[in-house]
């Protein structure tokens, strides 16, 4: 099974995340956010993310969740 490589502009996303709520030292965002982007995740009903990367509403639905998770907001 190959490893899912995440979309650059999530990682970068998630590196600056880290970045500015703790200390991103040995955090590897890819490999983070390549796990994080296969689980079932309750705010998508359960559905993983990678499953909303084939459209432009479902990416954007991604990005919201993750940022909505680094203010504490997340569901």
């Amino acid at each position: 099974m190959t490893q899912y490589e995440p979309p650059a502009d999530l990682v970068a996303l998630v590196h600056r995340m880290v970045a500015e709520s703790g200390n991103p030292e040995g955090f590897d965002a890819r490999a983070w956010l390549a796990n994080w982007m296969q689980a079932a995740i309750p705010a998508l009903g359960g559905r993983t993310p990678q499953s909303f990367m084939d459209t432009e509403e479902g990416r954007a639905l991604v990005t919201n969740i993750l940022g909505r998770m680094q203010s504490g907001a997340y569901s």
